[in-house]
């Protein structure tokens, strides 16, 4: 019996220590999972700090090409104003001109009939 007693008793070692080793390993396992996980969710912050970065490298140049762009416009509207302004003055010119030559010629018509009549007056003596 002294024997059934020690065989039973390295039978319950046996057992204890099959099973921590099997609770070790489960336990390794559940670490690994873990960390696995763990490495995943930092590439997929990483990759989505990349596509952030893009996204905000493009919309930089996006905004820095409208900024050129607006400055062109302005320039052209600034361009076609001062085209404008000048179209203005030519035909305030052109208008002053045609005025001062209808009262050169109106004053010439009238020295012409002042001269017109003094010939039909002298004639007519």
């Amino acid at each position: 019996m002294k024997y059934a007693k020690m065989i039973l008793a390295m039978s319950s070692v046996v057992l204890m220590v099959g099973c921590s080793e099997k609770s070790a390993q489960v336990s390794d396992n559940l670490k690994d999972i873990d960390r696995q996980a763990n490495i995943q969710k930092e590439q997929v912050q990483q990759s989505a700090d990349v596509l952030k970065e893009n996204i905000e490298s493009k919309t930089d140049a996006q905004k820095e090409a409208l900024d050129a762009n607006k400055v062109d416009l302005e320039q052209a509207k600034k361009a076609a104003d001062d085209k404008k302004d000048a179209i203005e003055d030519q035909s305030d010119f052109a208008k002053k001109n045609i005025d001062d030559q209808v009262k050169t010629s109106k004053k010439v018509v009238e020295r012409n009939a002042e001269a017109a009549k003094a010939a039909v007056k002298e004639a007519a003596h």
